[in-house]
């Protein structure tokens, strides 16, 4: 996307905010808008558009959406069901936390994403190694661990975007998740129509409204439970792993359109014409080692209902005995049907055509 700019200002570190405003002062002009899509961004470009009277969320929406502590606490004061949560720092705090709570618990970083930095805690004993694990992978010790009662069922996400205050779901998408440890999605399939898909979409919407997120796309994370809906987490961005790529094949409507329409002022353009589904499953190794080649690609080529294949992994990489966060997984197919339940179905049988060899 930066080679499509006509003004480029580069910088040595992205994610330095005292560079990236001494990048922001050297723009020759103001922008008729600003957007980003990394969580990393979000507060940086928020300040930069107040005070350069570009459309965007507000700088405290903004915090809102990428500081997983302020957000529950956020969420929690508005009366939104999240799971039961604690912050902690010490292990002793961890400790006591999930006490409380009771197990399994979840205990994760607050400023990680991609399931970094997140793990399945199931009993007392396991808790000093993942308190090590999830420590390792702190970015800002001055913002807090995250304890929370795990959450069970059926697992989804809701896209859509804010304007002028007024949410607009785009689709509901059924994710799967790796058993484990380290719950790591690793499937999606959309539109997701089940009966219980409007409870899902309002409280979704009701989330980001009450964080403030406006001018925006939204990806919100929700589980259904015997309780009902529960929040995972808001996402004031796009989705990842070409949702938005699907969501165009299927509706006819570009989102990345609506997201710079949002930037840009205008009301965003989306009238959608929906026909059929499409489901993405990823592979994930059963074992550890070099990764030498992937087998079987030949033979998901010709399997008709598929309409895309990627690699995230190749021969040379070293893989842990157990998968332990998106970057750990191989390799993806996505696959066509007249349903969410169909495309779901055609990419579980097709997924494990590919098979990863490892060196000896």
């Amino acid at each position: 996307m930066l080679q499509l700019a006509h003004i480029q200002i580069p910088v040595h570190d992205l994610f330095d905010r005292d560079e990236l405003r001494r990048a922001f002062d050297r723009l020759p002009e103001r922008p008729d808008g600003v957007l980003t899509f990394y969580d990393e961004l979000m507060e940086p470009t928020a300040a930069f558009a107040e005070k350069n009277g570009c459309r965007f969320m507000s700088p405290r929406a903004a915090h809102l959406a990428i500081n997983k502590v302020a957000q529950r606490q956020a969420l929690t004061e508005a009366g939104l069901p999240c799971p039961r949560w604690r912050t902690c720092d010490t292990h002793d705090e961890v400790a006591a936390a999930a006490a409380e709570l009771g197990y399994p618990v979840i205990l994760k970083t607050a400023d990680q994403a991609g399931a970094i930095g997140k793990v399945k805690v199931a009993r007392e004993e396991e808790l000093a190694a993942a308190y090590q694990a999830v420590q390792a992978t702190r970015l800002d010790l001055s913002v807090p661990l995250l304890v929370e009662e795990q959450i069970s069922g059926p697992e989804y996400s809701i896209e859509g975007f804010v304007h002028e205050g007024r949410a607009t779901a785009v689709c509901v998408t059924e994710k799967t998740t790796l058993p484990g440890p380290n719950p790591i999605v690793i499937g999606h399939a959309l539109p997701y129509r089940g009966p219980d898909a409007e409870r899902i979409t309002a409280t979704a919407i009701d989330a980001a409204l009450a964080l403030g997120v406006d001018e925006t796309a939204i990806h919100v994370e929700v589980f259904m439970t015997a309780r009902g809906p529960v929040i995972v987490e808001v996402n004031a961005r796009t989705a990842g792993d070409r949702l938005m790529d699907m969501i165009q094949r299927r509706s006819g409507c570009n989102p990345y359109h609506v997201v710079y329409d949002l930037a840009l002022g205008r009301s965003p353009r989306w009238n959608p014409e929906w026909r059929g589904a499409e489901a993405m499953l990823w592979t994930v190794p059963e074992r550890g080692g070099i990764l030498a080649g992937i087998d079987g690609i030949p033979e998901v080529l010709e399997e008709p209902s598929l309409t895309g294949m990627g690699f995230a992994a190749g021969p040379g990489t070293s893989l842990p005995a157990r998968p332990e966060h998106v970057g750990h997984r191989l390799c993806w197919v996505i696959c066509e049907g007249a349903d969410w339940r169909e495309a779901s179905g055609r990419a579980r049988a097709t997924a494990p055509r590919l098979r990863p060899r490892f060196a000896p």
